[in-house]
């Protein structure tokens, strides 16, 4: 597994940009987190709440594009209401959606950190006062997390790991220690929730990595580092290119591969880590029959 701080180097020098990026709204509230399943598909970028309040660009920049909600009943990005649209050093152009309509800084083309863009407001699909932020790297095409690029938030949570099931033959089999399974090749599958961040209520998010091991063999890694299109299909690039349709069984239930089972004792482990690097970990144990 590619933890944080490594994902960045790797990313080469462009990384050493947008690591310095400032957080966009001083209220810092995660509601919705980069890769969460969002009415079916990738989230390709996260949703800040908390009450109305000024936005600045996460870096100096030029502006490319913006278009208020009024003027764009179609809305070009489909859902985001009134939005702007940043350009960076090394290819990184910065999106900020759901902006209150006419509130966009239009008359300065190159901004600076100090600058206020905009204000968050409830414009597009998503209701209450929020912001959408998405990071594109237009030299790699593909969708970067906005929190690999932000400074850590004070997060003590640990990810929990609920449910940890089998799939046979159509069937949903809730693994425990005491769990009877014969041996055979099953799809496993497990129900993951990290804790939302600086919110008044219980509000989960897709954690930052899941690992997977059998008998401490490492079998799976997802990581919800980037998002890149790949043939007409959304995938999610460090984790061998799985699809939305491929990892999500439900809002919250992963798909972690297909696996065989032998006979005789076998650990379970489960490794969730989030972006401030809490770990949650869970062990099951279990005797495979002939």
């Amino acid at each position: 597994m590619i933890n944080r701080f490594l994902f960045l180097i790797l990313m080469g020098l462009s990384v050493f940009s947008i690591n310095a990026f400032q957080w966009p709204v001083s209220e810092i509230s995660v509601l919705a987190s980069f890769g969460q399943n969002e009415f079916g598909s990738f989230l390709k970028g996260i949703n800040l709440g908390g009450s109305p309040q000024d936005v600045k660009a996460l870096d100096s920049g030029e502006l490319v594009f913006y278009s208020h909600q009024a003027e764009s009943p179609l809305d070009l990005p489909s859902g985001l209401g009134t939005y702007v649209i940043y350009q960076h050093n090394n290819g990184i152009r910065s999106l900020y959606g759901h902006l209150q309509d006419n509130s966009i800084l239009t008359d300065k083309l190159i901004v600076s950190l100090e600058d206020v863009i905009g204000k968050t407001g409830n414009t597009g699909m998503d209701p209450g006062s929020m912001l959408y932020l998405q990071l594109i790297d237009t030299g790699f095409k593909k969708y970067i997390n906005p929190l690999l690029s932000l400074p850590l938030l004070n997060d003590q949570l640990k990810p929990r790991i609920k449910n940890v099931y089998i799939l046979s033959h159509g069937e949903k089999i809730i693994l425990n220690p005491k769990t009877n399974i014969k041996s055979g090749v099953f799809g496993l599958c497990a129900d993951i929730r990290d804790s939302g961040v600086n919110t008044d209520f219980y509000n989960p998010l897709a954690p930052f990595s899941i690992s997977l091991y059998l008998n401490g063999e490492n079998l799976a890694n997802i990581n919800f580092e980037s998002l890149k299109v790949v043939e007409g299909n959304m995938l999610l690039q460090e984790s061998d290119g799985i699809s939305f349709e491929e990892l999500y069984k439900n809002d919250w239930e992963y798909f972690l591969g297909e696996f065989e089972f032998n006979p005789g004792d076998v650990m379970i482990e489960i490794s969730v880590k989030d972006f401030s690097g809490n770990e949650g970990v869970k062990l099951i144990p279990l005797k495979i029959t002939d």
